[in-house]
């Protein structure tokens, strides 16, 4: 840690960024509220908009804070690459865009905890967890078998011990009350974090996610290369350190014995007589699991758009390859059967293969290009959206925007995805290449999927035409 390394983490790192922003406690009180006060790991974007416009009205009406941009004005800041407070996204079963918190604002979350006063500092408990963590580790990293059969000997020297002595006494030595409440901060803290890692874990699975989506742009890779890329990041993020700790942690989260018996330690302890009222108001260790499986969904679900994308692009390469072999093969035996009477010496046709050779006295003489002189420098235009501009040229047309949405929903209550081709077959369009033209519109507008490969269709009412219009993938993921 040096002068040059803390520069550039306070310039680049958003929680530093966050802390010495202006609005910091404006930031860190609505975002505690939204989603630490009742653990909510995802929150609609109406439900972050309402908390933090009712926080700036009670504000501004008391005179602490002086900002004038609206709450979506914030939002849109809080959620921008420089700041990265939170993320917004588009969840799959949602029509309206959630935010969660990104890994650095989680680390703040964990710092300004641990400013808060306590009523008692578990330096004992800690370091009696620190020596079973060590003599844990020392345990099972060694492979010789006296050390392991030595070990286990003298813990089972010890346990009789103190089996003999509650025998003899009639007591059971049981922890004193501050023993008692500085272990209950512990889990606390530690749920905390735990549950804090599962940003980081996130980011993790999702980064290789859009990895894959940046090497599908690629026109030249094939469905093998699709395949190898996604099943490389798959086992990368499973043998990778944070994947083989989620993984073993997931799948005893799921373990229904280890469920049930986490349940029941909890309630347990907080029926322990000595606990502080305060502590036993935080009820973070009862809805754990619950917590825990929501945030770990979200990382699986992180997982499984990897293997929705890879399905995604090999069943629309492999049914648009497949209809285009089907057409040519069509047209083959079509000729064949038109040509089955045919003898084998007749000459059907011919094909000019021949190199036409001209001498340099054929080369036509140069003539100097036709001069254009304008009265004044051309301006140029500004670049138009594209997107709107063909949406307005099809605005002069019979063009029933919401039959065509209709009919995309239709086919995907069915299936996850559809092509533009296949929904032509299905719903033949009564409007020409115009009709096309607005699908396009409508996957450009909303929330599918455009590849830079082209397709080429033909219509019905024009079967002498063909078009090559942008591949198009209707999904319902």
């Amino acid at each position: 840690m040096n002068f040059v390394e803390l520069s550039l983490q306070f310039s680049e790192s958003s929680a530093l960024r966050l802390l010495r922003a202006d609005t910091a406690p404006l930031i860190a009180a609505v975002l505690h509220s939204a989603f630490k006060r009742e653990h909510c790991p995802v929150v609609p974007e109406s439900r972050l908009r309402t908390l933090l416009q009712a926080e700036l009205e009670d504000l501004r009406a008391t005179g602490t804070f002086s900002g004038n941009k609206s709450a979506q004005e914030y939002l849109v800041e809080w959620a921008d690459d420089f700041h990265g407070y939170v993320r917004r996204f588009q969840p799959p079963d949602d029509d309206e865009p959630a935010y969660e918190l990104t890994p650095d604002t989680e680390r703040v979350f964990q710092w300004i905890e641990s400013l808060r006063p306590r009523p008692y500092v578990g330096t004992e408990s800690k370091f009696k967890t620190l020596v079973h963590v060590l003599a844990d580790l020392v345990e099972n990293t060694t492979q010789s078998v006296d050390v392991r059969i030595e070990r286990l000997r003298a813990e089972q020297a010890r346990i009789e011990k103190e089996i003999a002595d509650i025998q003899a006494t009639g007591e059971a030595p049981v922890y004193n009350a501050t023993q008692i409440n500085e272990r209950f901060l512990n889990l606390l803290d530690t749920a905390r974090t735990l549950l804090g890692d599962f940003r980081e874990v996130e980011r993790h699975f999702r980064r290789v996610t859009e990895d894959l989506l940046v090497s599908r742009k690629s026109g030249d890779i094939s469905r093998g290369q699709i395949v190898g890329q996604t099943l490389d990041a798959h086992e990368r993020l499973r043998v990778s350190t944070q994947g083989q700790s989620f993984y073993a942690f997931w799948e005893f989260l799921l373990a229904p014995d280890s469920r049930a018996q986490f349940s029941t330690l909890v309630d347990q302890v907080y029926a322990i007589p000595e606990l502080l009222d305060e502590l036993r108001e935080d009820l973070l260790l009862q809805g754990l699991q619950a917590h825990l499986r929501a945030e770990g969904g979200k990382v699986l679900g992180s997982n499984e758009r990897l293997i929705a994308q890879l399905r995604r692009i090999l069943d629309v390469r492999e049914s648009v390859e497949r209809r285009e072999v089907d057409r040519v093969l069509q047209e083959l035996k079509t000729l064949l059967h038109e040509r089955r009477d045919t003898s084998v010496n007749e000459v059907i046709g011919t094909v000019d293969v021949g190199v036409a050779l001209n001498t340099l006295m054929f080369k036509a003489q140069w003539t100097p290009p036709e001069q254009v002189h304008f009265g004044s420098s051309p301006s140029c235009a500004e670049e138009p959206d594209i997107a709107d501009t063909l949406k307005r040229l099809l605005d002069f047309h019979p063009i029933d925007f919401e039959q065509l949405r209709a009919n995309i929903d239709e086919c995907l209550r069915t299936q996850v995805q559809i092509s533009l081709p296949e929904l032509l077959v299905l719903y033949p369009p009564r409007n020409g290449i115009l009709e096309v033209l607005a699908y396009v519109v409508i996957a450009e507008t909303e929330p599918h999927v455009i590849f830079d490969e082209v397709d080429v269709i033909q219509l019905s009412t024009q079967p002498q035409r063909r078009y090559r219009v942008p591949r198009v993938v209707f999904s319902n993921t």
